[in-house]
């Protein structure tokens, strides 16, 4: 498959308003996603969402308006028993019989396996995350699947929020469907770790994967914070700062190479941006933290083959013509 087929766009607002129903229920309701929808509050179907297909597994992130879903005997006689997990802004309400009725909290995950009968209803959905995954992915590396309480993926573990956080970066990151394989291998990791298959110990790749994610974005949100160092993220992710450094050395750099690197980066974007051409390159650098000068200019030159003045002047010539 393409990387340009892995990625896929719905929104109902492409189509006209008198065949939205019929065609969210019947066609993407019914065909697509084997379930039966139906509006929830007198409200009106809308739906949107983005999907990236992954081996063996799809994750989407989309607004839906208040509904019902339900997973009935006569759509179960396709036999799909894949394992979707649900977050939405603001929890569901669902029932499984023989099993129950269950909530989740706010931003937690609802698991509805495809081979049991359940109705769930959301109100509020201006944000969710579904993800969809083969049973036989986990079938090995879980005991007792079935076991799992459909309310049981919380955001309170360590495992639950690197699942979560792993899954949104993807769907938030340029061009994830170019890692759709290894991206694949580490969600694995992490449902397994999630579901109780894989003590957090054992640190398996995909765990480490979400981990170092988590860090990057993390980086990458405080770069102007002069306590950024690897004790505060460790503090802040729960884990050693050698464990940090550690992560950072399996790529082949250290933790303050990278960071460091990251700074000459957010430097670089903003002499190359011509909106900024009026601000003093010294107080950009020391925004992000390079205090001495002489070191500054020559890291960067390091880095990017020229001085900052260069770049700036390179900038401000292209805007001239």
């Amino acid at each position: 498959m393409s990387s340009a087929d892995r990625v896929a766009t719905f929104s109902t607002d492409d189509i006209p308003e008198h065949h939205r129903d019929e065609f969210i229920r019947d066609f993407y309701g019914r065909i697509q996603m084997r379930l039966d929808i139906t509006p929830h509050l007198d409200a009106p179907l809308r739906f949107s969402a983005r999907t990236l297909i992954l081996p063996e597994m799809s994750l989407s992130k989309g607004s839906v308006s208040p509904m019902v879903w339900e997973r009935n005997s006569g759509l179960m006689a396709d036999g799909n028993d894949d394992i979707i997990l649900s977050w939405n802004k603001g929890g569901y309400r669902f029932t499984m019989p023989g099993r129950g009725d269950f909530s989740t909290e706010p931003g937690t995950a609802a698991i509805l396996p495809m081979d049991r009968r359940y109705s769930v209803a959301s109100e509020d959905s201006q944000w969710t995350v579904a993800l969809q995954f083969k049973r036989s992915l986990l079938a090995p590396l879980v005991k007792n699947l079935d076991d799992v309480r459909p309310d049981g993926l919380g955001r309170t573990l360590p495992a639950h929020r690197l699942l979560f956080d792993y899954l949104w970066s993807l769907l938030h990151m340029e061009g994830p469907e170019t890692l759709a394989p290894l991206a694949s291998r580490h969600i694995t990791d992490l449902l397994a770790v999630s579901f109780g298959g894989m003590e957090a110990y054992t640190h398996p790749p995909g765990v480490r994967a979400a981990r170092l994610a988590g860090i990057k974005q993390h980086i990458a949100q405080n770069l102007t914070d002069p306590g950024l160092n690897a004790g505060q993220i460790s503090r802040k992710f729960r884990i050693s700062e050698r464990y940090v450094r550690q992560l950072f050395a399996e790529e082949g750099t250290s933790f303050s190479d990278y960071v460091n690197g990251e700074r000459l980066a957010y430097v670089h974007s903003c002499l190359t941006d011509r909106r900024q051409l009026l601000r003093r390159i010294a107080d950009i650098a020391f925004e992000v933290g390079f205090t001495e000068p002489s070191t500054f200019y020559r890291q960067f030159r390091l880095r990017y083959g020229m001085t900052p003045t260069k770049v700036r002047a390179l900038t401000e010539k292209d805007g001239n013509g």
